[in-house]
């Protein structure tokens, strides 16, 4: 504390502007946050899982599968929102809460580790750009279980940074940590390793010149150290492989060894490194616009090799260009659609790059220096133009509890089997808030009742009676009685058909 007193005493100007930005990015991701939050299937799963978690005692061994390749995560995103969902009384704002402030922190550290890496005009610029960021705001404004991923990962980095250059080996277990932490969040993760595992390589190299057989025990035992918190905080996922016959590890194996569909191992044959790229560019730094994401590209690149050649950040930059390397290189041998949020573990390096390069520029007497402040306000104000709190929020936590509140109503104190149709959701986000109110819901598996409500996604071509949908076929033939409409949602009232 001591310390940041006497920081911001030094560096008033700098301690206010990086108090401004902090301030922005949390009302930027605060901002309407029950009304523009995610919560769909996916969600609801989580929290009533998080909910049996918190109320029964009930813990748990894996976390969310995955969409590809039917793997499980680990857990460890249930035991991390379970704070905040206990803090709110069970509702979902209070994960998604959580995660915005995830999301400012990352900010702040995003700040703090370009100021060390580069320069302080770095580290703001990088800060600032990354607050505004419009993919960073959607996806910290949501819980989500990849949404915490570029805090762990830009500490996985950070770690092995101080390892590598300033031989403070006891940050290895705190990497294994942070590791394990970043894969449970998505397995994209996978992708740190390479760059976790080169600058160890390199380390215990440069340690053998050296001769030091105490700085070689000593890293040699950290390392040690890191493999055992990464195991630690990985067993769940081996204690659930061992009861249930590898079955995540044969999915993993599966996963690498079907190329067809999956991944090209020969990056040689690849015809996606552009296209991830631009990607990249034009999501995280042009706002989610693709027009000038070719030349913006063109331009980083070559900016990058000057800075490289004209500072003295040599170290800095390397480890930057390693981080994005591995993972455009592992991106670009994937064969399925890359989502903006696969990214999740370079989001920080791109903002730490963008900070460096403008923050050299900056620091130019000549017209570069202009170039720098001309390219910070553009984009800066692109990003405000294109900002998600500039659009009309979606509500969906809203109009999920009218809808289950209306079933309610209706149900008339009756017990109901409920079911929905949906082309790209599930039932779990409804049947959160149908066993929180304590309504009559009777699952389908467990006994066919007298009345059937049916949640209706799919507009107005909708036709519940005699839908093919499990939970419907179940309940029998039947016919509507009843009718309502919520938004875009309808919602039926089925009986037996006699």
């Amino acid at each position: 504390m001591n310390t940041i007193i006497t920081f911001i005493k030094k560096n008033k100007l700098e301690s206010f502007s990086i108090f401004l930005i902090i301030l922005l990015a949390l009302c930027l991701r605060l901002y309407r946050i029950s009304e523009f939050m995610t919560f769909l299937g996916d969600e609801g799963r989580d929290v009533r899982i998080v909910r049996d978690l918190i109320t029964k005692g009930n813990l748990v061994f894996i976390g969310p599968q995955t969409s590809i390749g039917n793997m499980y995560l680990g857990p460890l995103y249930y035991y991390i929102i379970a704070p905040a969902l206990f803090l709110s009384r069970l509702n979902p704002v209070g994960p998604a809460v959580l995660n915005a402030l995830i999301g400012t922190f990352t900010v702040l550290l995003t700040y703090f580790i370009g100021r060390k890496l580069f320069d302080k005009w770095s580290g703001l610029i990088a800060a600032l750009l990354y607050a505004v960021s419009p993919v960073a705001i959607i996806y910290s404004r949501s819980s989500w279980n990849p949404n915490p991923m570029p805090l762990f990962a830009l500490l996985c980095i950070w770690g092995i940074y101080q390892v590598w250059q300033n031989k403070q080996y006891f940050w290895l277990p705190l990497v294994g940590i942070f590791f394990a932490l970043a894969l449970q969040m998505h397995y994209l993760g996978l992708l740190l390793g390479p760059v976790l595992g080169l600058f160890w390589i390199v380390t215990l190299i440069s340690i053998n010149k050296s001769k030091d057989l105490l700085r070689k025990k000593t890293f040699l035992h950290f390392t040690l150290f890191a493999f055992l918190s990464f195991f630690i905080l990985m067993s769940p996922l081996l204690l659930f492989d061992l009861k249930h016959q590898g079955m995540n590890f044969n999915a993993f194996k599966a996963f690498f060894t079907d190329r067809q569909t999956t991944v090209n191992l020969n990056p040689a044959k690849s015809d996606r490194f552009l296209p991830v790229i631009y990607l990249t560019v034009s999501d995280l730094i042009l706002a989610r616009q693709t027009t000038w994401a070719p030349l913006a590209s063109i331009l980083i690149l070559l900016f990058s090799v000057l800075i490289y050649l004209k500072s003295k950040w040599f170290s800095s930059l390397k480890t930057i260009f390693v981080w994005l390397g591995f993972a455009i290189l592992g991106l670009s041998v994937y064969k399925q659609h890359i989502y903006i949020h696969y990214l999740g573990f370079i989001y920080p390096a791109i903002y730490l790059l963008e900070g460096a390069l403008l923050g050299f520029l900056l620091k130019q007497k000549t017209l570069f220096g202009l170039i720098a402040i001309t390219l910070i306000v553009f984009l800066f104000a692109n990003s405000i133009i294109f900002s998600p709190v500039r659009e009309n929020p979606n509500r969906q936590l809203q109009r999920t509890e009218q809808a289950v509140d209306l079933i309610l109503k209706e149900s008339d104190g009756q017990p109901f089997n409920f079911g929905l149709i949906a082309k790209q959701n599930y039932d779990e986000s409804y049947r959160y808030f149908l066993e929180n109110k304590n309504t009559g819901l009777i699952r389908g598996e467990d006994k066919i009742v007298d009345q059937l409500f049916v949640i209706c996604e799919d507009g107005a071509n909708c036709q519940p009676e005699g839908h093919p949908a499990w939970q419907i076929a179940k309940f029998g033939p039947s016919h509507v009685v009843g009718q309502w409409q919520i938004d875009y949602l309808k919602i039926y009232r089925l009986v037996h058909t006699k």
